[in-house]
């Protein structure tokens, strides 16, 4: 097990993880707004304790989520026993193609993990999300720790492009604390192959 793989699982065997919160509204927006897409096979990846999966399927969506903590995943399972619709994977991120991920894929959501990524394996996530999407796929990410700025645009362009931006603080609140990490949402599409 690598330190990344202990350093995850220990934060998930402690208790609730700061990044462990409720959908984002820019995911409620997507599945529930006025432009809300139509239902379909989600892949959340980073998926942690399961939360954007749970919320996914309750709104009729097949959804899958992966996470390389073993921790999270058993977490994410008992936190969906009898939500029809989710489902999720042991993985590794760089290694998506590998794993037995439905088809096709009709949104990707990343909250977070790239940039929790080594920088060399990030270029193999990208590549690995191209290869499990289908033209036109829409991918949402979070990003904020770490990340420069053009990154997004330069490591995902030969695959995905980049359709807009919108900068926005993750806020974490807990019951005597309420926190901001400065990042961005990200939206992409899966350029034709």
């Amino acid at each position: 097990m690598s330190w990344r793989h202990t350093v995850f699982d220990t934060f998930y065997r402690l208790g609730r993880p700061l990044w462990d919160t409720p959908p984002p509204e820019q995911l409620c927006d997507a599945v529930e707004g006025e432009d809300a897409l139509p239902p379909g096979h989600a892949l959340d990846v980073g998926c942690g304790t399961g939360t954007n999966v749970i919320y996914l399927a309750k709104h009729g969506w097949q959804a899958t989520g992966v996470d390389f903590s073993a921790t999270a995943i058993e977490r994410a399972r008992r936190a969906a026993e009898g939500v029809g619709g989710a489902a999720f994977l042991e993985g590794d991120a760089t290694k998506l193609s590998q794993l037995d991920i439905g088809k096709p894929i009709d949104l990707v959501l990343d909250m977070g993990c790239y940039h929790s990524l080594p920088a060399a394996a990030k270029p193999t996530y990208a590549a690995e999300l191209a290869a499990v999407v289908e033209a036109g796929t829409p991918l949402m990410m979070w990003e904020g720790i770490r990340i420069k700025h053009g990154e997004i645009a330069d490591v995902f362009s030969r695959d995905f492009v980049v359709e807009r931006t919108e900068p926005k603080d993750f806020v974490i609140k807990r019951l005597v604390f309420s926190h901001a990490i400065g990042g961005t949402w990200y939206w992409l599409r899966r350029r034709p192959q």
